[in-house]
């Protein structure tokens, strides 16, 4: 299981902090989507995964209810399905990694 260190540690998120319009929380998710998911999966709003059993991030929102996958990073830990590792991670970081998937879903248009 990985762990990483706190982006702004010691720092409460706003009660926003999940929503895509929040820029500072998901610049937070894009850097820990840099480290731990792009190895497999494509993070940008373009491109392939590298592998292509790992959907693209722009789809997972779409995959949740009110295009949210905020359930899938219950307490900091993204649920392992085959082939997943486990991570750990703080709460900013879940936070800021749901914000930033839904910030790049292809139904999500800045206010």
């Amino acid at each position: 299981m990985a762990t990483i260190g706190a982006s702004m540690p010691g720092r409460a998120m706003p009660a926003d902090a999940q929503r895509p319009e929040n820029a500072e929380s998901a610049e937070i998710g894009h850097k820990v989507a840099e480290r731990l998911c792009s190895g497999c999966h494509a993070i940008g709003r373009d491109g392939e995964s590298p592998n292509p059993k790992s959907p693209r991030f722009p789809l997972i929102a779409e995959r949740y209810r009110d295009d949210n996958p905020a359930s899938v990073l219950i307490d900091g830990t993204v649920v392992k399905h085959p082939g997943m590792p486990e991570f750990q991670l703080l709460e900013n970081e879940t936070d800021g990694l749901v914000a930033y998937i839904r910030r790049i879903s292809r139904k999500w248009t800045p206010k």
